[in-house]
C-alpha cells in the first residue's frame, strides 16, 4: 500500500508560523524555517540594494569636496575671465585721471596703505594714491600706446575723501611736461590736435596750483558756481622776537651770511633789506615761470599777449566762473555729466588701472623679447635732514644708498631730495655715503631736486655725478645758521621758578648764561668754520672757484634756472629725466670697463626703490600709530615735554616737539654752542 507525502500548508500558516517540510524519506529528516513579519529596525535581506539616499550619505564628504572644487574652479575661471575683460584696453580709449591733494606723492612711504584700509573699513572710499614717477611713467607709456587717444583729468572736490598734501611747483612742472609730450606725440600720430582729447574738469579750483596743472590740457571746464583763485605767488614770514622778549627769552643768533634768513624771525621784527630783496626776487622768478607756462598752454584763449594779460589778471583775482570764462581762463561752464557726454563715444579707462595693466604688459614684453634693461636704484630724502632712523633719517638714507650700491643688478643710483635742509652732521653723513658709492662701488649717483633742495639739501649733493632740477625748484641757500636761546632771570621770575647751577667746567652749554667774551668768540668761530667748509665743498664738488661760489652763496636762495646759470646744477628736468641720465651714466661705466660693446644702446630702464620696504606687520603698526610703535614711546615723549616746560628749556621743548634744529634751527648741539643748521627759512609759497 503506498502513502503520498503530506502537502505543506501555505507559508505563514500553522501553529506558531512553523512549517515542517519533509526532506527525503529518512526518519527524523526535517528542516525548520521561521518566517516573521517585517517590522521597524529589521535588517534588509542580504541581497537587497541600498537606496540612493543611503549611498549619497555614505559618500557625503567626497561629494561636498567635489562640489566645492567645482564651484571654486568655476568662480576662479569666471573672475579670471572678468579680469581679462577689465584689463583689455579697447581702441580709441580716453584715460580718466582723478586728482586731489594727496593723491600724488613722492614715495610709497607717503601712501598710507593701511590707514586707507582702516578708513575703507569704516565706509570711506579714498581716491587712489600713486607716486609721481608712476604717474609720469604711465603718461609716457600712453604717449606711445595707439589704443589711447586722450586724458580726462577730474580735479573735483567730490574726489576728496581725506586731507592730503598738495603738489609743489616742481612736481606740477614734471606732470605738465609729461602731458605736453603726450599731446604733441598724439597730435602727430592721429593727424592733428583736434583728434586728441585732453580735458580738465572741476567743480571749483581749490588753489592756483590745481589750475596751473589743469591749464596744460586743451580744454578746461568748470562748474558755473566754481571759482579760480589766480592771484600770483606770495609768502608770509612771522616774527617772534617781541613775543620771546615778553617771556624774558633772548636769542643769540649767528648766520653766514647776509642772505641767510632762517634766524631773522627770532632776532628781527622784519627781514633785513638783503633778505627781503632775495625773497622778493625768488617769488618774482617763480611767479614769472608759472605765468609763462600757463600763457604758453592757453595762448589761443588769452589773446595776442597772454603773459601781459595774466600779469594783469593776478592783480584782480580771484575769479568767479563767468569771469573766468570771459577772461579765457576756462573754456566753458558745465557740469561733470556734460563732460562725460563729450567723450561718451570713446572708451574709458582709469589711469590707476592703466598703470597696473601697462606695467604688466611692459614686463611681459621685456621677458619675451629679451631686450636689455638698465636698473636704477632710487633713494628718497624728504623733509628735514636729521640724524637717526625713521622714514627719512640719515641712517635710513645711508642704508638705502648702501643697499643700492651693493645690489649687483643696479647700474646707477638716483637720490631724490625734497628738503629745505637740517642738521650739519646728518647732511655730512649722507654726503659721505654718496662719495663712497661713487668712489668705492663705481656706481654714479645722480641727485634729483624736487620742490625744494636748499642749504643742507644742497650740502648733501655737492659731490654727486650730476644734479637735475626743475626751473621752479627752490635751491641754493649755501650758508649756515645757529640759534641759541638765553633764558633771563625775568623768565624764571615770571613762571615762579628759581634755579641754581653748579659747574665743574665751562658754563657755555647752559642756556641760562649768555655767551660773552671768549665764549662768544669761539661760538662765532665755529659758525665761520662750518660756512667755510660748506663753500669749499661746493667749489670742489662743482668744479668752481671759491670766488665763484661766494658770488652765489651767503645764504642766497634761487630758482632752478638761476642755479643752472650759476653752475650749481647740471640740467633742468624732473625725476624721470634724472633716472634716464643715471641709466646713461651707468651704461657708460660698463662700456668704459669693457663689459659692454661701445655702440650698445639701451632704452629700457627698471627702477628699484631703496631701502627695501619694511615687513607688512611693521608697516601696519607704523601706519596706525604714526611711527610711535609702542605706548611707552608716547609716554616718554609726554614726560620729556613736561620736564622741558618745568625747567623752562624752550630749546629742548621745541626739539621734543619736532621743530628744534629742523624747522627753526633751535637745538642744543653737543659742542655746547648751539647746533649749526643748514636750511632755509620756513618758506611757504602759495
Amino acid at each position: 500500500m503506498s502513502t503520498s507525502p503530506p502537502t505543506p500548508p501555505p507559508a505563514g500558516t500553522g501553529t506558531g508560523g512553523v512549517q515542517a517540510t519533509g526532506a527525503g524519506t529518512g526518519a527524523g529528516a526535517a528542516h525548520v524555517h521561521t518566517s516573521l513579519p517585517p517590522h521597524s529596525g529589521q535588517a534588509p535581506p542580504p541581497n537587497a540594494k541600498p537606496s540612493v539616499f543611503t549611498r549619497t550619505w555614505a559618500h557625503r564628504g567626497k561629494i561636498t569636496f567635489g562640489l566645492f572644487l567645482a564651484y571654486s574652479s568655476a568662480n576662479f575661471f569666471y573672475n579670471w575671465r572678468l579680469q581679462k575683460i577689465r584689463d583689455t584696453i579697447p581702441p580709441n580709449t580716453v584715460l580718466h585721471w582723478r586728482i586731489t591733494d594727496g593723491s600724488i606723492v613722492e614715495t610709497d612711504t607717503d601712501k598710507g596703505y593701511y590707514q586707507k584700509v582702516i578708513r575703507a573699513a569704516s565706509g570711506d572710499s579714498p581716491a587712489p594714491v600713486s607716486t609721481l614717477i608712476d604717474i609720469v611713467t604711465a603718461i609716457k607709456h600712453a604717449k606711445d600706446d595707439p589704443r589711447i587717444v586722450g586724458i580726462m583729468a577730474n580735479f573735483s572736490s567730490a574726489n576728496k575723501t581725506q586731507q592730503g598734501k598738495g603738489l609743489g611747483l616742481a612736481q606740477i612742472q614734471e606732470l605738465r611736461t609729461a602731458v605736453q609730450e603726450f599731446k604733441e606725440a598724439k597730435a602727430k600720430a592721429l593727424g592733428g590736435e583736434d583728434k586728441v582729447s585732453l580735458i580738465a574738469y572741476t567743480d571749483s579750483f581749490d588753489n592756483q596750483s590745481q589750475y596751473y596743472l589743469a591749464s596744460v590740457f586743451d580744454k578746461v571746464y568748470m562748474q558755473p558756481s566754481g571759482s579760480i583763485p589766480l592771484v600770483g605767488l606770495s609768502s608770509t614770514v612771522p616774527f617772534f622776537k617781541t613775543l620771546l622778549g615778553r617771556f624774558g627769552i633772548q636769542v643769540r643768533a649767528e648766520a653766514r651770511k647776509e642772505y641767510k634768513s632762517m634766524v631773522s624771525p627770532f632776532t628781527e621784527t622784519e627781514l633785513p633789506p638783503p633778505q627781503k630783496q632775495n625773497l622778493f626776487d625768488l617769488l618774482k622768478g617763480l611767479n614769472a615761470q608759472v605765468l609763462a607756462d600757463i600763457a604758453k598752454s592757453r595762448q589761443r584763449a588769452l589773446g595776442s599777449d597772454p603773459i601781459e594779460k595774466l600779469n594783469h589778471l593776478i592783480q584782480v583775482g580771484p575769479f568767479m566762473g563767468s569771469e573766468a570764462k570771459d577772461e579765457g581762463l576756462v573754456d566753458g561752464l558745465v557740469y561733470k555729466r556734460d563732460c562725460g557726454k563729450m567723450i561718451e563715444k570713446q572708451g574709458a579707462f582709469g589711469l590707476a588701472h592703466y598703470m597696473r595693466v601697462k606695467d604688466k604688459e611692459h614686463t611681459n614684453k621685456l621677458a619675451k623679447t629679451g631686450e636689455p634693461s638698465l636698473v636704477v636704484g632710487v633713494v628718497y630724502l624728504i623733509g628735514g635732514i636729521k640724524r637717526g632712523g625713521g622714514d627719512f633719517g640719515a641712517n635710513t638714507i645711508v642704508k638705502g644708498i648702501r643697499e643700492a650700491a651693493n645690489d649687483p643688478v643696479v647700474d646707477a643710483v638716483v637720490l631724490r631730495i625734497d628738503s629745505g635742509g637740517g642738521d650739519v652732521v646728518a647732511s655730512d653723513t649722507i654726503g659721505d655715503a654718496i662719495r663712497w658709492c661713487q668712489d668705492e662701488k663705481k656706481k654714479p649717483v645722480i641727485v634729483s631736486f624736487g620742490n625744494t633742495s636748499a642749504s643742507g639739501g644742497y650740502f648733501v649733493s655737492t659731490h654727486a655725478k650730476a644734479i637735475v632740477a626743475q626751473p621752479t625748484t627752490v635751491t641754493g641757500s649755501i650758508g649756515v645758521a645757529s640759534l641759541r636761546p638765553y633764558f633771563t632771570p625775568e623768565f624764571f621770575k615770571m613762571i615762579g621758578v628759581s634755579v641754581e647751577q653748579f659747574f665743574t667746567g665751562s658754563s657755555d652749554t647752559s642756556f641760562l648764561n649768555d655767551l660773552e667774551g671768549a665764549a662768544l668768540t669761539r661760538y662765532k668761530r665755529q659758525i665761520d668754520a662750518t660756512y667755510s667748509d660748506f663753500v669749499k665743498r661746493v667749489a670742489e664738488g662743482r668744479k668752481l672757484s671759491i670766488e665763484q661760489v661766494e658770488n652765489v652763496a651767503g645764504g642766497r636762495v634761487m630758482n632752478g634756472k638761476e642755479a643752472l646759470k650759476a653752475g650749481l646744477i647740471d640740467k633742468l628736468g624732473g625725476l624721470s629725466q634724472a633716472i634716464r641720465l643715471a641709466g646713461d651714466y651707468g651704461l657708460e661705466v660698463h662700456k668704459t670697463a669693457g663689459h659692454l660693446p661701445s655702440n650698445l644702446k639701451v632704452d629700457n630702464i627698471v627702477v628699484k626703490v631703496f631701502p627695501k620696504p619694511k615687513p607688512w606687520l611693521q608697516q601696519l603698526v607704523d601706519s596706525m600709530t604714526g611711527d610711535e610703535a609702542v605706548d611707552m614711546y608716547a609716554k616718554e615723549k609726554i614726560r620729556a615735554l613736561m620736564m622741558r616746560v618745568f625747567v623752562g628749556d624752550l630749546n629742548g621743548f621745541l626739539g621734543e616737539m619736532g621743530v628744534g634744529g629742523e624747522e627753526f634751527g633751535v637745538s642744543a648741539g653737543t659742542s655746547g654752542m648751539g647746533q649749526q643748521s643748514l636750511e632755509i627759512e620756513d618758506l611757504r609759497v602759495v
